[in-house]
């Protein structure tokens, strides 16, 4: 298991009462997250339970109807006093969203772009980088996801555990504070899950602070220094994995773990 940091982390992200409908349906139902640095907190549970909106209202992909969302000390969002959200203005929302990265379900590479010029286009269009600024850095990170022999492939001469872990050193190359993982395995044949799995220990070995949702129980328990069990749109239970998986306290939480293990 990853080392847990110590009370006195740094918060990295702090969502309180998180409250999230589409249309007549409750997704979120009063969340309360925190992460410190260093962390991973992977997040569980069945289709349904609103891990993946949770996820996505920390980059603002998804936006919250009532409670707060702090990244690093900055509030992206916070209620007003008619109890809607209200997030900060444009600018100021960039710039706290600059300090986040994120991996989806499905690839999303530029299918015109090799590999490495994946990697340098938002470093350049979205910071103002110069190409030979940020050319070094992509190189080393296709290094340390085992790539630097496709720097000139393209996504289709890729694999799809091979595009993943492209994805996650594109989203590296921004430089985040804070990287969150949207079931990156979940499009994968098993056994191309492996080396994506691996790329993400070794993440989390070098204490990035990751939010991780996942149906992965082993990565879960290995990795992780926090876990949460959701389930219809609240928190069940969490805990750390070595007592949250040989000792989960609430029914729900056990009916789900002997589906999954």
């Amino acid at each position: 298991m990853a080392n847990t940091t110590s009370n006195e982390a740094q918060v990295m992200l702090r969502m309180h009462d998180i409250h999230k409908s589409f249309g007549d349906l409750a997704v979120l139902k009063g969340i309360d997250v925190e992460v410190r640095r260093g962390e991973v907190l992977a997040i569980i549970g069945p289709s349904g339970s609103g891990k993946s909106t949770l996820l996505r209202c920390i980059n603002k992909l998804e936006t919250i109807d009532s409670g707060s969302i702090e990244i690093e000390g900055e509030f992206l969002a916070d209620t007003d006093e008619h109890g809607a959200a209200e997030y900060a203005d444009a600018a100021k929302t960039r710039e706290i969203l600059s300090h986040t990265g994120m991996v989806f379900q499905q690839f999303n590479l530029f299918p015109h772009m090799t590999v490495l010029e994946n990697l340098i286009e938002a470093p350049i269009q979205v910071k103002g980088m110069k190409k030979a600024e940020i050319l070094p850095y992509a190189k080393e990170l296709l290094e340390k996801v085992g790539l630097a022999d496709r720097a000139d492939y393209y996504p289709s001469q890729l694999s799809g555990g091979q595009q993943q872990r492209v994805a996650i050193a594109r989203a590296l190359c921004m430089k985040p504070d804070i990287m969150l993982f949207d079931e990156p395995t979940s499009a994968l044949d098993p056994e191309l899950t492996g080396e994506v799995l691996k790329t993400m220990r070794e993440l989390a070995e070098e204490r990035m602070t990751m939010v991780v949702v996942t149906h992965e129980m082993a990565f879960a328990r290995e990795a992780a220094s926090q876990v949460i069990f959701m389930a219809d749109g609240t928190i069940v239970e969490q805990g750390e994995p070595e007592s949250f998986f040989a000792h989960p306290k609430e029914e729900r939480t056990k009916a789900f773990l002997q589906n999954m293990l």
